[in-house]
């Protein structure tokens, strides 16, 4: 009897951690915010999840890769969007967009003594690293950070391919008073 429940639970330690494995490999990539990419909805040393299987939309956070790194970002724009940033303001297809999930970091930033007049300096699709029209081409994407001055983002690297996203980031692992699915705005 003993050996017949030592065996069973050795099956199903072993089911379960082939599971994890499985997950692991297929479905989730495990990331730590770093200091960069800290925003108000993400913060440093967050180790969250980022699924490969869910959809690209509009406003959620992405892991991609950039020569080798990985950073975290908000999906601004995809295939055939038009984007220009003037005055502070996202206009989308010629449409002026709310960014409520930046608009507290956005008014200390321009309260501080650091401030330049501007949150996001203004740029279109046609001023990105390797962009040859003013929209944005098949298979890739306009990701900025939520902090602005920090560039380490489309505008810096152009815009992101899709080959280059991991996943988009959708729970948090840690901290445990944290523990559950990201919110976005």
């Amino acid at each position: 009897m003993l050996k017949r429940d030592l065996l069973r639970n050795i099956i199903i330690v072993t089911v379960f951690i082939a599971i994890l494995v499985g997950l692991r490999l297929f479905v989730y990539t495990p990331y730590r915010i770093t200091k960069q990419d800290a925003n108000s909805f993400l913060a440093e040393n967050d180790l969250v999840l980022a699924d490969k299987t869910a959809k690209l939309v509009r406003g959620e956070f992405a892991l991609y890769e950039v020569d080798g790194k990985e950073y975290v970002g908000r999906v601004i724009a995809k295939e055939n969007d038009k984007v220009t940033y003037m005055d502070n303001l996202l206009y989308l297809n010629d449409q002026v967009q709310s960014e409520e999930y930046i608009e507290k970091m956005r008014e200390k930033y321009l309260a501080s003594a650091a401030s330049t007049g501007y949150y996001t300096h203004d740029f279109s699709v046609m001023d990105l690293k390797g962009a040859t029209s003013d929209t944005i081409p098949k298979n890739s994407f306009l990701i900025l950070n939520d902090r602005r001055e920090n560039t380490k983002d489309s505008r810096e690297f152009g815009l992101i391919k899709k080959e280059q996203i991991k996943g988009i980031v959708e729970f948090r692992v840690s901290p445990l008073d944290k523990f559950g699915f990201v919110e976005t705005k």
